[in-house]
């Protein structure tokens, strides 16, 4: 068994007077990059305020000082919120016989000012596992009144949660999705960086979406995420709000998922993506449009859609319910891979995308050690080799008879020329 943890702990007071005054000037600090928000029914105010006016205890408030020297609230938002309601009169008391905090006689309000709002103020027993302590503490404090999975990881910190937060409240894709909680789009933003840290996307292997592995993750990259994934995450998400811009604000978490797995492989697995953007555009609004031109529940095609593809679109469905986890997200990608092909087909990226230094030995001595483009003499070591069948059109790094090996300055001028020649418009 482990040694308990025991923490340093202040016990103190102060007056109801004295909360909006501490509220307003950050005295007691409410973080809201993990704090719910006033989330209390009207019920359970006015019943606070009750308690409070017969002289009630109210329970005890659990604060922490945190690194600005803040007294920040771990435990007693609701209760703290309620109270400057009631007394700058923005409390909707609903119909009860609770007096207004204006309307009551000088005494009354002269005791009610006084009434002692107790706190526990924690300090952490050692500077290393501070962090800790404070995000355990308020993930306990809460069970009486559950916090949900978005929630819980918001409350975790380290680089992990920051650029997950900073990446959903600053880029763009994120101000189209719908009307989901703050928290849900943070959420999201920390599945899909998760995709792409851990995800195989090769083998089509990825990690599980649920509380464990998000809560681990934050864990393994709480001071380093590796750069070039990080790049590319940003760049999957720029490509998913310039293709689908505005119909993202119809989009579930679900759907925003799968699109990213299927931008994420495109990119890495295509020869080219020179037209992605239009293609996922096109894409999206024909794939929605099957997904939902029937319930789940439907046992038979809507009218003009095959049986074939209803069997698809249907088991995309069910893998949907799913959600979470890595063969539900493995399924859902086989799928939109399999219906991107049949709208849209395309070349797979040949995984050797160069030749190796054998294959130019032997076309160095092929060419007799002579330019192609130019004709005049290489220096093996200085020579570049040129896809005669370009590899976004399918030319295999490996068939060297679509292989010519040129000097680097005469490769920049051809594929120069070459892009000229394909931008021309073709003459009826």
């Amino acid at each position: 068994m482990l040694k308990q943890t025991v923490p340093v702990i202040d016990f103190n007071k102060f007056v109801l007077s004295e909360i909006p005054k501490k509220l307003s000037s950050n005295e007691i600090f409410i973080n809201k990059e993990y704090q719910r928000g006033d989330i209390w029914k009207a019920n359970q105010k006015v019943e606070l305020i009750r308690s409070i006016l017969k002289g009630y205890s109210i329970g005890v408030l659990v604060l922490f000082k945190n690194e600005h020297g803040q007294d920040e609230i771990l435990d007693g938002q609701q209760r703290l919120l309620t109270i400057r309601k009631y007394l700058d009169g923005t409390l909707d008391l609903m119909e009860s016989n609770i007096p207004k905090y204006a309307e009551l006689k000088f005494a009354e309000k002269t005791l009610l000012d006084a009434y002692c709002v107790y706190y526990l103020k924690l300090k952490s027993h050692d500077p290393e596992s501070k962090e800790e302590d404070i995000v355990q503490t308020f993930l306990r404090l809460q069970e009486g009144s559950p916090l949900n999975k978005a929630e819980k990881i918001n409350a975790r910190r380290g680089l992990f949660k920051d650029t997950f937060r900073d990446v959903r409240e600053k880029h763009p894709f994120f101000r189209f999705l719908g009307k989901e909680k703050r928290f849900r789009w943070r959420q999201l933003a920390a599945e899909m960086l998760l995709i792409e840290l851990e995800g195989n996307f090769e083998r089509k292997v990825f990690p599980d979406l649920d509380l464990p592995s998000l809560i681990k993750a934050t864990q393994d990259y709480e001071k380093k995420i590796p750069r070039g994934k990080l790049k590319f995450y940003i760049g999957n998400l720029d490509f998913l709000y310039s293709s689908l811009n505005i119909i993202l604000t119809a989009f579930t978490p679900r759907e925003a998922v799968a699109f990213y797995l299927l931008v994420s492989y495109l990119r890495k697995h295509r020869a080219s993506n020179s037209r992605l953007q239009d293609e996922l555009s096109e894409f999206a609004k024909e794939f929605l449009k099957n997904l939902n031109s029937f319930s789940i529940y439907d046992e038979k095609p809507p009218e003009g859609m095959s049986r074939d593809i209803f069997s698809i679109y249907k088991k995309f469905k069910y893998e949907s319910k799913i959600l979470t986890t890595s063969d539900s997200l493995t399924n859902r990608l086989d799928i939109m891979i399999s219906e991107f092909k049949r709208l849209h087909p395309f070349i797979a990226k040949d995984p050797k995308r160069f030749q190796d230094a054998e294959q130019r030995r032997i076309l160095y001595f092929r060419q007799k050690g002579l330019c192609s483009e130019c004709g005049k003499e290489m220096r093996f070591d200085l020579t570049s080799a040129h896809h005669i069948v370009t590899h976004s059109k399918g030319g295999e790094t490996d068939n060297l008879h679509q292989a010519r090996l040129v000097h680097p300055k005469c490769h920049q001028k051809l594929e120069k020329r070459l892009r000229k020649e394909e931008s021309k418009p073709i003459n009826d």
